[in-house]
């Protein structure tokens, strides 16, 4: 029984102070589970006797069980699809103003001085990124060529010069896979263009020019996971279009 149904089963035996340890619960759950017996009595106004009586009135055994159940609940309300939702919704928006304010003249410049372009995506996610992201510039009449496996990838340092393009799509930047063959093209002098999860990472380092994505981690139950993968795609579309404004200058 989450505490509002314990307050209102018991709401008879709550005198004054009980209901205003309540309110303050209800108002500071995501701050209060963090408080000792002591710090939450002060911030009550209230002496311990009275914060560990509030707990057994409720049926609960004292103050650390009343504390463990103000966790649970905040924990609850945070991985709910309402907030997920939220801030999901808030992350997309993130990128797409991200996106559209910046300047992206100098990627721009890397793909239409270069002999040719490839581009990598390091797992499952980001090959599906990097197909998309060669099928809608194909309009512009620009052909990307997709390499997949790292055991292409591999080879491919060794076709690759200082006047090709590698477009490196990976989600953390740090993968073993991606940092080695980062760092053979670097010393190749290959231009590089990253597209990464927003953080420091050494592809990003290692890159001419770093495009990055705001992702969000989501907790389904106990045991799934899942990380949103369409801020990607959001990404390659406004890319997209800000080129066709880049042509329309040049």
């Amino acid at each position: 029984m989450r505490l509002e149904e314990l307050v209102n089963k018991y709401y008879q035996k709550l005198n004054s102070n009980d209901l205003y340890i309540w309110s303050f619960i209800r108002d500071n759950k995501d701050v209060c589970f963090n408080y000792t017996i002591d710090e939450f009595a002060s911030f009550c106004n209230v002496s311990n006797a009275t914060l560990f009586r509030f707990s057994q009135k409720l049926s609960l055994n004292g103050f650390s069980e009343l504390r463990s159940r103000i966790k649970w609940e905040y924990d609850e309300k945070e991985n709910s699809p309402i907030s997920s939702l939220e801030t999901v919704c808030e992350c997309y928006h993130t990128l797409i103003e991200d996106m559209k304010n910046k300047d992206c003249d100098s990627i721009f410049n890397l793909i239409d001085n270069a002999k040719r372009v490839f581009i990598y995506g390091s797992g499952n996610a980001q090959k599906t990124v990097a197909e998309e992201l060669k099928r809608i510039f194909l309009s512009t009449k620009k052909c990307f060529y997709v390499i997949s496996g790292s055991d292409i990838a591999n080879s491919l340092v060794n076709i690759v010069g200082e006047n090709d393009l590698i477009i490196v799509i990976s989600l953390s930047g740090e993968s073993s896979n991606v940092i080695n063959m980062s760092r053979k093209l670097k010393l190749k002098n290959v231009p590089m263009i990253s597209i990464t999860r927003l953080k420091n990472n050494e592809l990003a380092l290692l890159s001419d020019e770093s495009l990055y994505i705001n992702t969000t981690s989501l907790n389904i139950d106990s045991v799934f996971k899942y990380e949103t993968t369409t801020p990607y795609f959001i990404l390659i579309e406004i890319l997209f279009l800000k080129y066709q404004i880049y042509l329309s200058k040049v």
